[in-house]
């Protein structure tokens, strides 16, 4: 009926996703919470999340086709809440 419906681009397939050595040895040295920041895919160049697998760190599913909106890290410290005993 003579409209033009949208064309959904076609997601490539996701990245394999690697990380630099320095960034992985600095995870596996790390005691702090650096694992919840973004670092950048070493294969797409993106800056994504990363998640422990297995003892050894790799980024996040993604794909190179995708603008993710930026995460922000908070890195300060929270006080833990204190409930008192009733």
């Amino acid at each position: 009926m003579g409209q033009t419906r949208g064309i959904m681009p076609i997601l490539t397939k996701p990245c394999e996703g690697k990380l630099s050595e320095e960034t992985q040895e600095m995870l596996r040295s790390s005691r702090t919470r650096a694992g919840w920041g973004v670092y950048h895919c070493e294969t797409c160049g993106q800056t994504v999340g990363v998640e422990d697998s297995g003892g050894k760190w790799a980024p996040e599913k993604h794909w190179p086709s995708v603008v993710y909106p930026a995460r922000k890290v908070v890195v300060n410290r929270y006080q833990a809440k204190r409930y008192s005993e009733s």
